[in-house]
C-alpha cells in the first residue's frame, strides 16, 4: 500500500472532502486527496494522476457518480472505485456493484470507509498480482514452447484414472497432427506407433503403470504421410496416476 494515498475524490462539498481526510487518518491511513465536483476535472485528474483510490458522491449539481464510474472504467480500470453518498439506496448501490464499483458507504456511516477501503486496495492488489502471475506464465509457456521447438520435444500428460490426455504444441507437430483438429488420447498415441513397436511399448507402460516407475525408450511411429520417425519417449509418475514427459525424435522422417 502507497502512503499516503492518492485520491481522486468527486465532491462539490469541501466539507465532506475534509471529514473524509479525516476518517481515513483516524483509521491509521494517510492520504492526499484531490477534490474535483466537474466532469471535465474528473477526467483531467484521472488523465494527469497516478491514483490509488477514486472516491466518489453518487449525486452532484453538474455531474453524477455513475457516469464517473464508467469513465473511471475506461481510463484506470485498476483503481478501486468506492461510492461515499449520501444518496444511495439499496437498489441504485446493487446497480452501482453491478456496473463495477468496489464498495459504497454512507456518509451517516462513514466508520465503514477504513475498512471498505483496506479491502478495496487489499483486492487490487491481489488482482495485480493476479495479472503479473499470468502475465510471467504466459511469457514462460511461450518460451518452453520455443526451446521445444528448437530442441523437437514435445511434452505430454497422461491422468490414468480418467484417461484425460494432453500433448504439448511441439508433441502434436512430432506425432504429425493438427492441435486445433485433433483431440489427443492414449488410444491415438498407440494408433500412431508402428506397428512392430506398439506391443513393446503397450507392455512397458502397463509395467510403469502397475509399478509406479518412470521409462525411457525408444520407438518408430508411423505417420499418415507414409514417413517413419524414430521417437525417444521419457516418463515419469506425478502426484497419484497422472503421468508427465517428454518425446523426442530425430531426423529419421520428414518435419
Amino acid at each position: 500500500m502507497n502512503f499516503p494515498l492518492r485520491v481522486l475524490h468527486l465532491e462539490d462539498d469541501a466539507r465532506d472532502t475534509e471529514l473524509v481526510q479525516a476518517t481515513l487518518e483516524g483509521e491509521g491511513i494517510q492520504s492526499e486527496l484531490t477534490r474535483v465536483e466537474r466532469e471535465q476535472d474528473f477526467l483531467a485528474a484521472l488523465k494527469r494522476e497516478s491514483l490509488d483510490l477514486i472516491l466518489a458522491d453518487y449525486t452532484l449539481p453538474s455531474f453524477d457518480g455513475l457516469s464517473a464510474l464508467r469513465i473511471a472504467q475506461q481510463h484506470s480500470p485498476d483503481v478501486p472505485f468506492i461510492f461515499v453518498s449520501g444518496t444511495l439506496g439499496e437498489d441504485v448501490a446493487i446497480e452501482a456493484l453491478k456496473t463495477g464499483a468496489t464498495d459504497y458507504v454512507l456518509k451517516t456511516r462513514l466508520a465503514r470507509l477504513g475498512p471498505a477501503v483496506t479491502r478495496a486496495l487489499g483486492e487490487a492488489r491481489e488482482k495485480a498480482e493476479r495479472a503479473r502471475a499470468e502475465t510471467a506464465l504466459r511469457r514462460s509457456e511461450a518460451f518452453l514452447a520455443e526451446g521445444q521447438r528448437i530442441s523437437h520435444t514435445g511434452s505430454w500428460s497422461w491422468k490414468v484414472s480418467s484417461g484425460e490426455v494432453s500433448w504439448s504444441e511441439e508433441h502434436f507437430r512430432i506425432f504429425g497432427y493438427d492441435p486445433q483438429k485433433t483431440q489427443p488420447s492414449y488410444q491415438l498415441f498407440l494408433e500412431t506407433v508402428h506397428p512392430e513397436d506398439r506391443s513393446t511399448v503397450e507392455q512397458n507402460l502397463d509395467r510403469a503403470i502397475r509399478e509406479k516407475s518412470g521409462f525411457d525408450m525408444e520407438f518408430r511411429i508411423a505417420l499418415a504421410d507414409g514417413s517413419i520417425k524414430h521417437v525417444q519417449g521419457v516418463g515419469r509418475p506425478v502426484r497419484r496416476r497422472v503421468w508427465g514427459g517428454r518425446s523426442l525424435h530425430g531426423d529419421h522422417g520428414r518435419y
